[in-house]
C-alpha cells in the first residue's frame, strides 16, 4: 500500500490547487452540466452521470487527505460505507426521516473519521496506511457481528426509503431529480475542498505539513490540529456521499466494502492525478464511465482498468490533470526560441 501511495505521489508532481479567477470557469462547467441534464433523456446515461457525481465527492475527499495533506489514509471506502449504513439503519430501524438521517449519518461518519484519525496521529508513514486499511478490513465482520443491531448482516439492508424534497419524491426511478441533487452535492463539495479549504491558510498548512512536517512545526503550525481537521473534513464529505448513495440505490450490502470499490477509487486518483486539480474529478468521470462500459467484460474489467493505469502512468505520469500543461508546453518552447532569435 505504501508503495502504491509513493508511486501515485511521485507521479503527481507538484501539488496544484485551482488558479485564482478560475471560479467562473468552474461554475460555468457546473451550469453546462445542469443544462445537459435537461437534454439527456436516456435513463441509463443519467444513472451513469449520477454515479460520476457521487464518486467525484469520494475521490475529491480522498485527494484532500492523500494528495494535499499527505495522510496515508486507506479507510476511505470504509467511511463511505459507514455513511451508507448509518442513514439506512436510521431510516429503516428507527424511522428517522431521510433528510434528517442523511444529516445524522454525515455527522456520524465525521465522528468516525475523528476516532480513526486520533490514533493515526501517533503513527507515521506506512503504519498509518496499515492501521487505516485494517479499519477497512474490519468493517465486513463487524457488520456481520452487529446483525442484531440492525445492519442486516451479509444480506445487507433493502428498501432504503427515497428522499422527499419540497414534495418531490426522489426514488431510484426519478433519475432527473437525482441527477440535479447529485450534481448540486458534488459541485458544492468539490468547491468547498479545492476552492475554499485548499486556498485558505488551512489548506496551505496541509501542504506544508505534507512536504516537511518538521519545518511546518517550526513555523508554528499545529500538526495535531490540522491533520485532525483534514481527516475529519474528508470523512464528513465521504459519509455524505455514502448516505446519498444508499438512498439512490435503496440497497446497502457488505459488497460496498469489496475490493472493487477501493480499487476503483485508487484508479480514479491514479488516472486523474493525485494532488492536482481537477485530477480527482476527471478520474472519477473517466473511471466510472469506463467501468460501466466494460460491464460485459466480466472478470477482465479490473484487468483492463489496471492496464489503463499503467499506460496512464507511463504516458502521463502526472495524470490527466497534466494533459493541458503537456499540450501547451511545446508551443511555449517554440515561442521562447523565436523570441530569442
Amino acid at each position: 500500500m505504501t508503495e502504491t501511495h509513493a508511486t501515485m505521489t511521485s507521479a503527481s508532481g507538484a501539488t496544484k490547487s485551482p488558479a485564482r479567477g478560475s471560479d467562473l470557469i468552474y461554475w460555468s462547467v457546473a451550469a453546462a452540466l445542469a443544462v445537459a441534464g435537461m437534454l439527456i433523456t436516456d435513463s441509463y446515461v443519467q444513472h451513469v452521470l449520477i454515479l460520476c457525481f457521487l464518486w467525484c465527492m469520494v475521490a475529491a475527499a480522498w485527494d484532500l487527505t492523500l494528495g494535499y495533506a499527505g495522510i496515508f489514509n486507506y479507510a476511505q471506502i470504509a467511511l463511505f460505507a459507514a455513511g451508507a449504513y448509518a442513514t439506512a439503519m436510521l431510516t429503516l430501524k428507527l424511522g428517522v426521516p431521510p433528510l434528517a438521517a442523511i444529516t445524522a449519518a454525515t455527522a456520524i461518519t465525521a465522528l468516525l473519521g475523528l476516532a480513526i484519525a486520533l490514533p493515526c496521529l501517533r503513527l507515521q508513514g506506512e503504519y498509518v496506511a496499515l492501521f487505516t486499511f485494517s479499519v477497512h478490513l474490519a468493517m465486513p465482520p463487524l457488520i456481520q457481528l452487529a446483525k442484531g443491531w440492525g445492519t442486516g448482516g451479509t444480506m445487507g439492508l433493502l428498501g432504503v426509503p427515497p428522499i422527499k424534497i419540497f414534495g418531490v419524491t426522489l426514488g431510484p426511478m426519478n433519475k432527473i431529480g437525482w441527477y440535479y441533487l447529485a450534481l448540486a452535492a458534488a459541485a458544492v463539495s468539490v468547491y468547498v475542498i479545492y476552492f475554499i479549504v485548499l486556498r485558505s491558510r488551512t489548506g496551505r498548512a496541509f501542504v506544508a505539513l505534507r512536504d516537511s512536517a518538521n519545518f511546518a512545526r517550526s513555523l508554528g503550525i499545529n500538526e495535531f490540529k490540522y491533520r485532525l481537521l483534514a481527516f475529519t473534513l474528508s470523512a464528513l464529505i465521504t459519509g455524505f456521499a455514502g448516505a446519498l448513495y444508499a438512498h439512490y440505490t435503496s440497497v446497502v450490502t457488505p459488497k460496498i466494502l469489496g475490493n472493487e470499490f477501493i480499487l476503483l477509487a485508487i484508479v480514479m486518483l491514479a488516472i486523474g492525478g493525485i494532488g492536482r486539480f481537477p485530477g480527482a474529478v476527471l478520474g472519477a468521470f473517466v473511471v466510472t464511465i469506463l467501468n460501466e462500459l466494460l460491464r460485459d467484460a466480466g472478470t477482465y474489467r479490473l484487468l483492463i482498468l489496471g492496464i489503463l493505469v499503467v499506460l496512464t502512468l507511463l504516458l502521463l505520469p502526472q495524470g490527466l490533470a497534466s494533459l493541458k500543461d503537456r499540450l501547451l508546453r511545446p508551443s511555449g518552447k517554440r515561442k521562447t526560441r523565436n523570441t530569442g532569435e
